[in-house]
C-alpha cells in the first residue's frame, strides 16, 4: 500500500492478504503473506476488509486505486 502511494515506510506488520477465518492452510500459507507499515495494517486494511471504500492519494496529490 504504500509503494501504491510512491510513500515508502517501513513494513514492520506481516498481514494476510486473504483473511485466514481460523484456516490453518490459509494461515500458514506464504503465498497469502505480505509486508504492511503499521498503519495501513491497522487503519486502512481493516477498512477495505469491513466493505468501505478508502481513498488513497499520490505524493502529486492524484486519487490512486486501491483493491
Amino acid at each position: 500500500m504504500c509503494l501504491i502511494t510512491e510513500d515508502v515506510t517501513e513494513a514492520d506488520i506481516v498481514d494476510h492478504i486473504k483473511p485466514h477465518r481460523g484456516d490453518a492452510a490459509l494461515f500458514f500459507e506464504p503465498s497469502n503473506l505480505q509486508s504492511l507499515c503499521k498503519y495501513h495494517h491497522d487503519a486502512v486494511k481493516q477498512r477495505v476488509e469491513r466493505g468501505s471504500k478508502v481513498a488513497m492519494y499520490g505524493l502529486d496529490g492524484y486519487p490512486v486505486e486501491f483493491d
